[in-house]
């Protein structure tokens, strides 16, 4: 195999990169060493810590991802994966809910981040009986979005969301890991909690065409119905007929009236869980199948 020289800089913390998911690719064809001086690719992200650290490496490949509704500097960067739909060919489509699959059989180790939360096989089998004991959760932290309006309004006109988050805290710490921590939202713990509940209201922080990171597949991975706001083109990534889609609806009272029907019709509501795949004719898009991934990152990294 192959040996290729790369490195990480400016991600999210807990981010380990070793075990992550751009090395694990690039490790199904490549015997893969992090240089942290001399790499022949970098890695870079947002600037989460505001160290901008990719300004140390100017002689290498130099790749931009992004979860946020970031947009790539043409001038840091040479590639890079968004969410966006774009046609430039140095922009790869690759949303932030694709890196939460487990693509490559890793064990699920707590302390990363993108943990490995579900194998893309059990994804795709959905469970044949519908055991929900309760109503509806909500795992969010900011005051941002549709959901600042939406949690009060389906508690006014219907029924209270279960809230585990800061944002509308009405349970207590009930996410906690397995050293009794409180857990972050992108762990299994939130996952666990979620399973319990029919409907998971799963709303980005903005707005923007493309822009859906793990709110959604979250919700899927607990096999609770999503309720998600925030990309108008989300249907191109799901089989519609498996989430409630709030941009098809022109109020929120709309939606609340949708949820009511499905809560109270246990034959609408199996059809949804049980019988919809989470995709279209159960495939899970091509341009985030890790082979095509490669295949565009090959075309750049020789």
């Amino acid at each position: 195999m192959k040996t290729i020289k790369i490195n990480f800089v400016d991600f999210w913390p807990n981010f380990i990169k070793i075990d992550n998911y751009f090395y694990n690719l690039l490790a199904t064809q490549y015997n893969v060493v992090i240089d942290e001086n001399n790499p022949d690719v970098l890695f870079f992200s947002v600037d989460y810590n505001n160290a901008r650290e990719r300004d140390k490496f100017k002689n290498c490949l130099r790749i931009f991802f992004t979860g946020e509704n970031v947009a790539p500097n043409w001038d840091e960067c040479d590639i890079a994966f968004t969410f966006r739909h774009s046609t430039d060919e140095r922009e790869y489509r690759l949303p932030l809910w694709a890196l939460h699959l487990n693509w490559f059989h890793r064990p699920y180790n707590e302390d990363r981040d993108h943990a490995n939360l579900v194998d893309v096989e059990t994804f795709m089998n959905k469970p044949k009986t519908l055991e929900k004991s309760k109503f509806c959760g909500f795992v969010a932290s900011q005051p941002k979005g549709k959901r600042v309006t939406f949690v009060p309004t389906l508690a006014r006109l219907y029924k209270t969301p279960d809230c585990a988050g800061r944002l509308y805290n009405n349970v207590g710490n009930q996410l906690l890991d397995s050293n009794g921590n409180q857990s972050r939202g992108d762990q299994k713990y939130k996952i666990i909690w979620g399973s319990q509940f029919k409907f998971n209201i799963a709303m980005e922080n903005c707005a923007s065409p493309g822009y859906c990171t793990e709110k959604i597949i979250h919700a899927m991975f607990s096999n609770s119905i999503p309720i998600y706001w925030g990309s108008d083109t989300v249907e191109q990534d799901f089989n519609p007929d498996s989430f409630i889609n709030c941009h098809k609806y022109a109020s929120d009272e709309e939606v609340v009236e949708v949820i009511k029907e499905l809560d109270n019709d246990n034959k609408k509501l199996a059809d949804m869980l049980l019988r919809q795949p989470w995709f279209k004719e159960n495939k899970i898009p091509d341009a985030v199948q890790p082979e095509n991934v490669l295949q565009f990152l090959n075309k750049w990294v020789n």
